[in-house]
Formats: C-alpha cells, sequence, structure tokens
C-alpha cells in the first residue's frame, strides 16, 4: 500500500512516498523550502514527486499530513493538500502534530518514563508536549517558555527530545546540565516507514493545530484612500 507523507510545517518539510511491501525506506522523497511554502510550490513538488517514482495519484491509499503547530499558512497549506487528495481519490487522510512524528520514530514508548517534545518557536520560547507512559491520553501542544518549560521538566524528570538545539543553548547559557535532554533530532527513514505503516488508531482527525506566538507584532496596513 501507497502512503503519501505530507510535511510543510517542519523546518526541513518533505513529501515522501512509502510502500509497506518493499522497502523500510521512502520510495522517493523530496525537501522543501518551508520559506516559500504555497499551494503553487507544494503541487508541483507533488508531481514531481510522482514523476520520479513508477506511482501516481490513484495509487496512494493513504495520506499522513503533519497539522502544527506552526507557520499558520503551512499548516493551512499541508491539510488543503492532504484532503484534496483524501477527496479525489476517496481514501483516509490522517493528522498528527510535529510532536508525536518525532515522539513515534523515537524509541518512546520503549525508554524509561515520560517523553517530552519541544519544538523552538521563537526567541525563548518553545512548543511543549508531554507524552506519559502510564497513559494514552494525548495532550495538546502548549505555548512555554523555556523557564516554564524547565519548571514542569525538574519536577516530572522526563525525557527531552528538540529538533534543534535552541534549548540546549538557552541551559548552556544558564549554566544548567541537563542529562535527559536530546538535541537535534533527526528521524531515519525506517521510522517514518513505520509511522506510515500505524493503523488509524494511531491517529488524530486532520485538524489544524494553531498556536498564537505572543508578543508577534503584526504589520498594520496603511490606509491609501481618503
Amino acid at each position: 500500500m501507497i502512503t503519501l507523507l505530507i510535511d510543510v510545517v517542519s523546518n526541513n518539510s518533505i513529501l515522501a512516498l512509502f510502500d509497506q511491501k518493499k522497502s523500510q525506506k521512502a520510495i522517493e522523497k523530496i525537501r522543501l523550502d518551508h520559506n516559500e511554502m504555497r499551494s503553487e510550490n507544494v503541487i508541483p513538488a507533488l508531481e514531481s514527486l510522482l514523476d520520479n517514482s513508477t506511482y501516481c495519484y490513484s495509487d496512494i491509499k493513504k495520506v499522513i499530513c503533519v497539522t502544527g503547530p506552526g507557520n499558520y499558512t503551512n499548516i493551512r497549506t499541508g491539510i488543503a493538500v492532504a484532503k484534496s487528495i483524501s477527496l479525489v481519490n476517496d481514501i483516509d487522510a490522517y493528522g498528527l502534530t510535529q510532536h508525536q512524528l518525532i515522539a513515534q520514530t523515537s524509541q518512546y514508548p520503549l525508554i524509561q518514563g515520560d517523553l517530552v517534545v519541544i519544538i523552538h518557536s521563537m526567541h525563548d520560547d518553545f512548543y511543549y508536549q508531554k507524552f506519559e507512559s502510564n497513559t494514552q491520553k494525548k495532550q495538546d501542544p502548549i505555548l512555554l517558555n523555556a523557564a516554564d518549560i524547565m519548571d514542569k521538566i525538574e519536577s516530572s524528570k522526563a525525557n527531552i527530545i528538540e529538533t534543534g538545539n535552541e534549548f540546549l543553548n538557552y541551559l548552556i547559557k544558564k549554566n544548567i546540565d541537563l542529562n535527559n535532554l536530546h538535541s537535534n533530532y533527526l528521524i531515519p527513514d525506517s521510522s517514518l516507514s513505520k509511522i506510515c505503516a500505524s493503523t488509524s488508531d494511531d491517529f488524530s482527525k486532520i485538524d489544524a493545530k494553531y498556536i498564537k506566538t505572543p508578543n508577534f507584532v503584526k504589520y498594520t496596513k496603511k490606509n491609501i484612500y481618503e
């Protein structure tokens, strides 16, 4: 079964095709510039992805889309493309957060204890989501300052994964040593393949995960008419 993964939310966004019967690696994968993420750019990239493979739209039987948190435009674009393919092909489309993507491709829940996934937003703010080892309940991502994250992880002693190294840099500036932090996490193709093979119970509805960023200064348009 061919699964299409759409991630136009993460920094190194990708489109990827997986065939569970043939390989644990992607059949074809294309990287996207998340700063130029519009539907008019994603669709040609998807066409190129299919052209470089031996498959076409009708071969896609499942779509998995990263639904946030992150840039509003990118989230909307990814979900729109996923839902369009789902509608045209009459197939299921599923969503997962950036944090779920990282949690499910890491050793969690094989690791001991709870897992916290953090993704940098801006300044010392991070998107935070906790995965508890003793419960199946999923918490939505929230936006926290680095100091607030420290308060939470010090009390829980959870394992922490971050996609970059911004939180690590914050700790270095504060002269804090944190042994249970894994920075610069990278997702191997084999782990993505396992996600694409997961059942519908492992995913949520394909709903956007919007989180308002504080201290964001929106440009005020100037009047051009009297």
